[in-house]
């Protein structure tokens, strides 16, 4: 749960995401993926507010999320 511009933003952690949902992106390009996934768990309201955001905080948004889900990206 993070607060934005007094919108409580509710994104489920990735290590819980039902196995339907990642069927069902699963082709699709990371930012697909991730724009798919925030559209369907995110209220209309919060998606008004990170819309608004700009790249630098949209990416510290995403890092925040995969921090709390203990998920790590890995390096290449």
């Amino acid at each position: 749960v993070k607060e934005l511009d007094g919108v409580e933003l509710r994104l489920p952690s990735l290590a819980f995401l039902k196995t339907g949902l990642l069927r069902k992106v699963r082709n699709l390009t990371f930012t697909d993926q991730t724009f798919t996934i925030i559209e369907l768990m995110a209220s209309p309201e919060a998606l008004k507010v990170i819309d608004e955001l700009d790249t630098t905080s949209f990416n510290d948004l995403l890092e925040e999320w995969r921090e709390h889900s203990g998920i790590s990206l890995g390096e290449s």
